[in-house]
């Protein structure tokens, strides 16, 4: 029932995206009709009356000034509707823990006499909040904020109180003008409201959340700030369609547009949600895509001869040279593209499999825990850390564990938390060996002078994405939270992006991201885009190559092509043209292109063998053994060569030659193929006897079959009759093989 509601729900917003106002209205009401609130289906109504006035008058040609707002607010007021319908048959139908806990506030609630949350004083915990800021007032501090009980209480409080309220009133815009005073509250704290407003905008659209978060990101409180501007990332990623019936909206991201650094800001958080989205989308990937292409079982004559291995470095993943790394300017953003690369099964996320078995403690079970930034003097850490040990300096290390960006904050209480279930040798070892780790990193940390302020704001992006990603992939009911990396990302689709970026060179790095990450799908979207706007070689170049890589070799032929336009000597575009050309099996128009290139560098071993291997596509045997021969001189260690050279020579009638070169590759490295090809030739030359008996051995090699065999031999069976092989004698001594084999000769 709740994917019918998904489905409806998401239809009405995207009519309203494209103005599709009768349907959406219609969609509307099967939702109304699911509940049974009769103001609904009044407002409705409403709706439905208001927009039939507006079609009648601008069919009559009736003149209204306001027609355009009326219009805008009528596209508001929709989506409204649909969002509290939406809510209200989640929270009486859908079962989920979130309206459970939901129902257990407004329980609470009633206790106090005041279902409804109108003002501060109106709040079932108010009396503890007042409390709770006396003492500060007493003592003109917010004091050690652990030390109280009350204090960690009502925060989790307001965390639960915050992230359900479907919409922000006076009372809630009271409270969170409290929570940003800085001598009632301390920064971490603020830093569990901030998520906690986040994750209730990301569940419920509302304009009062919204500046909520701005008001947080105004505050220019490290940790703070930055957590406060990834909220409105996520929110106006998800809520992009909406943004243009907004003004406040619109003045919101003006305001950001204008602020220092913001395009490096929105680089680092956008570039860090895209890695961590990458491990489920790549195990996908493995598991459908590359897998079942490796399982094919019909042979190639490629797979016979072993072409693809004939050139050390397979040209065909081979990047050109020239291009340059468009990273150089972005502080080390290239060298973590290449380490990530290598990390991306983790979802460019070291840790991740480490530390998800370990948030199992009832630290986890309170929710704002999920968002808590490592403090030291938190009790569960105190608590886990109540042992002696001399040798140990219990707070050097979590100063050392609460200084390092090299893990999120919830692996660090993982980390710590699970100290306390260990044996004590077993403890006192680990911590050992952490602690010198810590202070390895601490020295990394000042070589890389992290008090650099972007640098340290990377460090709180990284971590608190981090944090995102272990909530919405381990929490216990995290389905029930919409999940902004099970989404697409094409965060360079959005308003809020081409309102924040100023030109397109950000647009180019989330492009060389995914292209480095061989992310093609992506990297032809964006690339795509940019090359429609201005023709570049590289992009044109990039955007050949990602086709290749995806095996589109037609579009990928287009592109290389037009590369061609920039450069028509430029060797590195032409073989890659002709290796596309080779793919279409159009072999002479690859050749063509192979000529080109060995024009421009005659002694290639990539060219050289390419050409033989086009030889070979077009049956001029001779003229591709050339080639072999040369590859074989110009690089007399690559064994590989032997395969082509043999065949050719065999299917050539030099029986003599094609028995020295099987005769190595034998000796070398023989395959099932090599051991069939050698029972061809001592047929050729009248040994039948040693004909079966390399046959039988084909056979039998490792992975191979009978049935293989025989598919293998009818492809060369045409070979075989020109060869001078008596038609006739072939079913007679494949009928002796089959016998020999049942005999277990």
């Amino acid at each position: 029932m709740l994917s019918e509601i998904n489905k409806i729900y998401k239809s009405i917003c995207d009519q309203i995206a494209r103005k599709q106002i009768k349907n959406a209205l219609d969609n509307l009401e099967l939702l109304v009709k699911r509940t049974s609130g009769g103001d609904y289906s009044d407002r409705l109504h409403n709706l439905e009356m208001t927009y039939e006035n507006l079609l009648r008058y601008t069919i009559e040609g009736v003149e209204d000034p306001e027609r355009k707002n009326i219009y805008n607010h009528l596209l508001v007021s929709i989506l409204r509707l649909a969002d509290q319908v939406k809510a209200d048959i989640y929270y009486h139908t859908s079962g989920w823990q979130t309206y459970f806990l939901k129902k257990d506030v407004e329980r609470q609630q009633s206790l106090n006499g005041k279902v409804l949350v109108e003002k501060l004083d109106d709040l079932s915990f108010k009396k503890q909040l007042d409390e709770v800021l006396e003492q500060a007032k007493m003592h003109n501090t917010p004091r050690e904020s652990f030390e109280s009980q009350k204090h960690t209480e009502i925060v989790s409080r307001v965390f639960r109180h915050l992230w359900l309220s479907t919409k922000f009133k006076d009372a809630e815009n009271s409270l969170i003008q409290t929570l940003q005073d800085a001598e009632k509250f301390y920064w971490y704290e603020r830093s569990i409201i901030v998520s906690a407003i986040s994750l209730s905008l990301l569940r419920h659209f509302d304009i009062s959340k919204f500046n909520a978060l701005m008001g947080f990101y105004r505050l220019k409180e490290d940790e703070v700030w930055q957590r406060a501007l990834v909220g409105l990332i996520m929110a106006f990623y998800k809520y992009n369609q909406r943004i243009n019936y907004y003004p406040s909206l619109m003045n919101i991201l003006l305001e950001l547009a204008a602020a220092e650094d913001m395009e490096k800001n929105l680089e680092l958080i956008l570039i860090q949600f895209i890695r961590s989205g990458e491990t489920e989308k790549l195990s996908k990937k493995i598991r459908e895509e590359i897998v079942p292409e490796m399982t094919k079982l019909v042979p190639k004559l490629k797979d016979k001869l072993d072409l693809d291995k004939l050139i050390p470095d397979d040209f065909l993943e081979d990047k050109n040279p020239d291009w340059g790394k468009i990273f150089e300017d972005s502080e080390g953003l290239y060298e973590k593209v290449e380490e990530f690369s290598k990390l991306q099964l983790e979802g460019a996320d070291v840790f991740m499999s480490a530390f998800s078995q370990l948030k199992q403690f009832p630290f986890f079970q309170e929710m704002s825990n999920w968002f808590m930034p490592f403090q030291p003097e938190n009790p569960a850490i105190d608590n886990a850390f109540n042992f002696d040990d001399p040798e140990f300096d219990k707070s050097l290390f979590l100063k050392g564990m609460q200084q390092t960006v090299y893990m999120c904050n919830s692996d660090k209480y993982s980390f710590c938390l699970n100290v306390q279930m260990m044996p004590e040798a077993q403890k006192s070892m680990l911590l050992k060996l952490f602690q010198a780790e810590l202070e390895g990193m601490e020295e990394m940390n000042k070589e890389d002078k992290l008090l650099d302020h972007s640098k340290k704001s990377r460090s709180i992006y990284t971590q608190y994405i981090h944090d995102l990603y272990r909530f919405h992939k381990l929490f216990s009911f995290r389905n029930e939270f919409y999940d902004i990396f099970n989404s697409d990302m094409d965060f360079y689709n959005c308003t809020f992006f081409n309102m924040l970026v100023k030109d397109d060179m950000l647009l180019r790095k989330f492009g060389e991201y995914y292209f480095q990450n061989q992310r093609f799908e992506k990297a032809i979207k964006i690339f795509g885009k940019l090359n429609d706007q201005k023709k570049e070689t590289e992009l044109t170049e990039k955007l050949a190559y990602s086709y290749q890589m995806l095996g589109n070799y037609k579009k990928a032929l287009k592109y290389y092509k037009q590369a061609e336009i920039f450069d028509a000597k430029k060797e590195w575009t032409l073989k890659k043209t002709a290796l596309c050309y080779r793919k279409l099996k159009k072999p002479k128009k690859a050749l063509e292109y192979y000529k080109r290139a060995e024009f421009l560098k005659p002694n290639n071993l990539y060219t050289q063998a390419s050409i033989g291997h086009c030889y070979l596509d077009l049956k001029n045997f001779d003229e591709a053994l050339k080639y072999y021969f040369k590859v074989e001189y110009l690089n007399p260690k690559n064994t590989k060569v032997f395969r082509p050279i043999a065949w050719c020579c065999l299917v050539e009638g030099k029986f003599d030659k094609a028995a020295k070169y099987y005769e190595k590759i034998l000796e070398l490295d023989a395959n099932a193929f090599d051991y069939q090809n050698m029972g061809h030739l001592q047929w050729c030359k009248g040994n039948k006897g040693k004909a079966v008996e390399y046959y039988k051995k084909s056979v039998k090699f490792k992975g191979n079959s009978l049935e293989k065999f025989m598919m293998g031999f009818e492809t060369d069976k045409p070979y075989l009759l020109k060869l001078g092989i008596a038609e006739d004698d072939i079913p007679i001594l494949l009928d002796h093989l089959q016998y020999q084999l049942a005999a277990g000769q």
